[in-house]
């Protein structure tokens, strides 16, 4: 993965990263030389880390940046059928040792043929990955111009920016982790994820100032992302469970299998509100300048 480069301005080093995550994955959806599927999955992580990468410097020209941001993210969205669909039945997969440790294993091989009978029909619906790809591939093209365009501030003050931007996604994680304790929505968890996986990304392009913190942290925030991840294709198949219940066989079965769904979303939750304490914990700020100290002091050592 790209990573920014202490000595080089803003203005240089992350145009220059966007430039190389937005072209991989104008190359991704271009070529598809593994197949559509893991065209569109590496696609996606590509834009997620431009993203990411943007959050971390948007604060420095909110006006030219932002919409970026935004338009990548709608354009990615025509992309998340294709992975969705495919997403569940890895999910299905994954629930057969757990439903057969609840003495429920017979309904694994019932639930994953029923994603899978479910993403092959949309596939059959869907628009052809050329037809998805085209507008995907012009928002990057323009992103990249856009970026290149942006203002970042004195080379002086990138410590400081960088160190703002990882503060910001830090106090959002802190307040959407609130809204987990209380409530639980799934749209609050789902963001606990986003503000996790920009903690990945964002710990690899810092990494050239504290290695070995970053890859702590990123590796944390990993685990983090994946076990919302495994929540969230469970509520999307709790969803699926009650919208389109033929797909699923008797009532007396449905029910046993949405009592079983929602028993592992709170053990989910439950693991993933644990290890984001850690990620977040309260009072971040001093975390923050240690991380502006160790930019500044890296980008005068090389």
């Amino acid at each position: 993965m790209r990573k920014l480069d202490p000595c080089q301005p803003l203005s240089r080093t992350v145009p220059e990263t966007a430039r190389f995550h937005l072209e991989a994955a104008i190359s991704q959806l271009e070529e598809q030389r593994n197949g559509a599927a893991p065209a569109v999955h590496q696609a996606r992580k590509h834009l997620k880390r431009v993203r990411a990468l943007i959050r971390l410097v948007e604060h420095a020209d909110p006006k030219h940046l932002k919409p970026v941001r935004r338009a990548l993210s709608e354009a990615a969205r025509g992309l998340s059928e294709v992975r969705d669909a495919t997403a569940l039945v890895e999910c299905a997969d994954g629930l057969s040792s757990y439903l057969e440790g609840r003495q429920a294993g017979d309904m694994a091989p019932r639930l994953k043929e029923a994603v899978e009978r479910r993403r092959d029909l949309l596939a059959l619906e869907a628009p052809t990955l050329a037809r998805l790809a085209s507008p995907v591939i012009e928002a990057c093209s323009k992103a990249i111009a856009d970026i290149a365009k942006a203002s970042f501030g004195k080379h002086d003050e990138a410590a400081g920016t960088l160190a703002e931007g990882r503060g910001r996604n830090h106090r959002r994680a802190r307040a959407t982790l609130e809204d987990c304790h209380h409530g639980g929505h799934p749209e609050a968890f789902h963001d606990l994820r986003k503000c996790a996986q920009a903690t990945v990304f964002q710990a690899a392009f810092l990494s050239e100032a504290w290695p070995f913190a970053m890859a702590a942290e990123a590796a944390e925030a990993k685990s983090l992302t994946d076990i919302l991840g495994h929540e969230h294709d469970i509520e999307v198949l709790n969803i699926l469970l009650h919208s389109e219940p033929h797909l699923f066989g008797g009532i007396a079965d449905r029910d046993r299998l949405a009592e079983l769904l929602m028993e592992r979303r709170a053990a989910l939750r439950h693991d993933a509100m644990t290890i984001a304490a850690r990620v977040y914990p309260e009072g971040g700020r001093r975390e923050s300048r240690r991380m502006a100290a160790l930019w500044a002091l890296a980008a005068k050592k090389k």
